[in-house]
């Protein structure tokens, strides 16, 4: 009897074992299907601004049309700094929930032709018409005492959670007027920012 309610122990256990691993799979397939639809339909689902495949194509169609016109475009990087240790220490909870607020930030500090939108994982981007290195640099450091603003506790002790960005902006004439050398320009100042303490804005250097 005793061996006989075993068996059926470890066939229920095994049962468990294969529905978790059925489960496990039909998420993973479920977040493949959402990302590609989120691409798809150009807007990210947590903050609701335009996803990185929309910009890339906004950036690269602005820029173009800057060379044609002849007025100054800014691309600007923004970073929550020690977004992982939060999601670590607080949950992804608070951590996503940073992500909307910062994006509501940069959505409100930028004009109505300009385009925010989600880079990933803890960055966001935009792009600025018409606006020089001077006035993008002016415009990320008021993005910047924002985020440092932000009120957000820890759910458990009710404490407020420090909460700073590191930025980067470079611009066409200044640094390039090719799409990817701007990228490239504003990711190695927004790398100089982070190792400087972050919660700071740096303007490309080439």
């Amino acid at each position: 009897m005793k061996n006989t309610q075993t068996s059926a122990i470890q066939q229920l256990e095994r049962l468990v074992r294969e529905k978790d691993r059925e489960i496990d799979r039909l998420r993973h397939a479920l977040a493949n299907t959402e990302a590609r639809l989120q691409e798809l339909i150009g807007t990210d689902v947590l903050t609701s601004l335009p996803n990185r495949h929309i910009f890339k194509e906004h950036f690269t169609h602005s820029l173009k049309r800057a060379l044609r016109l002849g007025y100054s475009l800014s691309f600007m990087i923004v970073d929550i700094d020690n977004l992982r240790d939060i999601n670590l220490r607080f949950g992804h909870e608070v951590g996503d929930a940073l992500i909307i607020e910062v994006a509501k930030i940069l959505k409100s500090s930028v004009r109505e032709i300009d385009m925010p939108a989600r880079w990933g994982g803890e960055e966001l981007v935009a792009v600025l018409h018409e606006t020089d290195t001077e006035g993008a640099a002016a415009v990320a450091e008021r993005v910047r005492r924002k985020v440092a603003m932000i009120e957000v506790k820890d759910p458990r002790s009710g404490k407020k959670i420090g909460v700073t960005a590191s930025l980067a902006v470079a611009s066409y004439p200044k640094h390039s007027s090719e799409p990817q050398s701007l990228l490239e320009a504003a990711s190695e100042a927004l790398i100089v920012a982070k190792d400087r303490g972050g919660n700071r804005v740096v303007i490309a250097e080439r």
